[in-house]
């Protein structure tokens, strides 16, 4: 506004130009928040999300009835970006923001525990990083003295990062030694844990043999295998605290590092019957995982594809198919296995999956909408201290969301040395 006289004169001012001219003058703003009328938030304008959301430095969270100042952490933020990173390691790392990570910014995520990735893996996006900052495009056989210099500069200061000890020994041999990155004494330390740990030995000989003292302590966190791999590549179910529930169901299935592919989930592809058996009928093996309004999860395996029989709904038949109770009354994850074989499973264009006759577990149509599925176990699946209410709590429920999925595709043959060319 500009005052003239007595007389007052508004002026119209485009909020982009004055954003950036508060910008430009690092000027301390407040924002008003929209649903949250009692606080404000204030800091310093840094610039602008992809989502063209204001990014603040310096920020705190000002209640204006209690008079309160609070400092907005980035800690937590970072911490959330890094899990994201960690579960959805393998797209991630394919993408020019990872190549351009900072040295700082690959380090925290390199160090991460839940990192999911194979040891490898890591190695290789973090070699195909330090290639990235050092302009050289070559493989390693075709390096230049001069370029290898370059990279091995860029791997001095976060190879210590990478657990090069749990690496395969041929992998070590071909891939992570001829870069010459790795010093002489730590290579051949890594030889002599790989030679006493080797699997060629027998377990009681293996154990009576105590390693002998050498550059590392057993507890030296490049001895540690990382936590937990994601193993179902983008569950939004089983996440953040609940991946450890994804190597469970994989130790279940008899297979520790199977990878699985999502091929529906209700809340992207719709909560209609017709939704599901448009993904999925057809396809086997199938793991299904709901999430019930009470927050329970739990659901089942099937070997064996839903498909459409002589009649509206029938049943089929499966020697490995069980149901699962994943946090039940916060009791540890559960297994129930197939008792009656012949009525595994059942197919019906107008529900979802079901499980068992009775029905064991029936998912609804639009399960998120009504309270119509529903579980009357114990009957064709059974196992220890299987009660009535053991999946969801109650013979009716709602479903807010479930995810199916089946084997992710092999990257090689069995016994193949396999190829990785996402990695040049």
């Amino acid at each position: 506004m500009s005052f003239k006289g007595s007389k007052v004169q508004k002026v119209m001012v485009q909020p982009i130009n004055l954003i950036f001219r508060y910008l430009q003058n690092r000027s301390r703003v407040q924002v008003w928040l929209y649903e949250n009328t009692h606080l404000r938030i204030e800091g310093h304008i840094v610039g602008f999300d992809e989502y063209m959301n204001l990014v603040l430095d310096e920020a705190e969270e000002f209640n204006i009835k209690k008079q309160t100042r609070r400092a907005k952490c980035a800690a937590s933020f970072l911490e959330k970006c890094i899990t994201y990173i960690a579960e959805n390691a393998s797209e991630c790392v394919k993408t020019n923001a990872f190549l351009n990570l900072t040295k700082e910014g690959l380090i925290q995520v390199i160090s991460y525990d839940n990192l999911g990735l194979e040891e490898e893996d890591v190695w290789r996006c973090v070699l195909a990083w330090a290639k990235n900052q050092a302009g050289v495009t070559q493989p390693t056989a075709h390096w230049t003295e001069e370029e290898r210099q370059r990279v091995c500069q860029y791997l001095a200061p976060v190879i210590s990062h990478v657990r090069l000890f749990l690496i395969d020994s041929q992998v070590f041999a071909e891939e992570v030694e001829p870069t010459g990155a790795v010093p002489i004494e730590l290579s051949l330390e890594r030889y002599r844990r790989a030679a006493l740990h080797s699997n060629k030995l027998p377990t009681a000989a293996a154990s009576a043999a105590p390693v002998p003292a050498g550059p590392l302590t057993e507890n030296d966190k490049r001895l540690q295998p990382r936590l937990m791999l994601n193993l179902f590549h983008g569950s939004a179910i089983l996440k953040n605290d609940k991946i450890h529930f994804q190597g469970t169901l994989n130790g279940w299935y008899g297979a520790a590092k199977q990878t699985w592919r999502m091929v529906y989930r209700a809340s992207t592809n719709g909560f209609a019957a017709s939704a599901f058996h448009r993904h999925c009928d057809g396809v086997a093996p199938l793991f299904i995982i709901a999430l019930s309004s009470n927050g329970a999860i739990s659901g089942g395996f099937t070997d064996v594809a839903f498909a459409k029989t002589n009649r509206k709904g029938g049943y089929l038949h499966s020697e490995k198919a069980f149901l699962f109770a994943l946090n039940y009354n916060n009791e540890p994850p559960t297994k129930f296995d197939i008792v009656k074989k012949p009525y595994a499973i059942c197919y019906h264009p107008d529900c979802g999956p079901i499980f068992g006759a009775g029905a064991d577990l029936l998912i609804s149509n639009n399960c998120n909408a009504n309270i119509e599925s529903y579980s009357n176990f114990p009957h064709s699946y059974d196992g220890p201290n299987a009660t009535f209410g053991h999946l969801f709590g109650d013979y009716n429920f709602s479903i807010i969301d479930y995810e199916v999925f089946t084997l992710a595709p092999a990257t090689a043959p069995t016994g193949n040395k396999l190829k990785h060319d996402r990695y040049p």
